[in-house]
């Protein structure tokens, strides 16, 4: 039972992974495609780095506070923690 815990757990942080490296892709696509079809992709801010930090306490390793640097690298989160006070201030008016 544990193998299996221990296996869905790896496999979360590896989704996890691949959701933050495939936003970066799509921020580099979108910023080499801005001007050829005025096509962009939408962001998945927060689920990378939430299955990485839910993935990472399901395995049994110190707890450690650095993965929370997940939330910091992925850059659709960034952008939309950025971006989240020019929004509610924008609904505001």
């Amino acid at each position: 039972m544990e193998m299996l815990r221990y296996l869905f757990a790896g496999a979360l942080l590896l989704f996890g992974l691949f959701i933050v490296v495939t936003n970066y892709v799509r921020l580099i696509a979108n910023y080499r495609n801005r001007k050829k079809d005025g096509h962009w992709s939408s962001p998945a801010p927060i689920v990378g780095p939430l299955f990485i930090i839910v993935g990472y306490s399901m395995l049994p390793f110190e707890f450690s506070e650095w993965i929370f640097l997940a939330i910091i690298l992925d850059p659709d989160t960034v952008i939309t923690v950025i971006g989240l006070p020019h929004l509610i201030k924008g609904l505001r008016k």
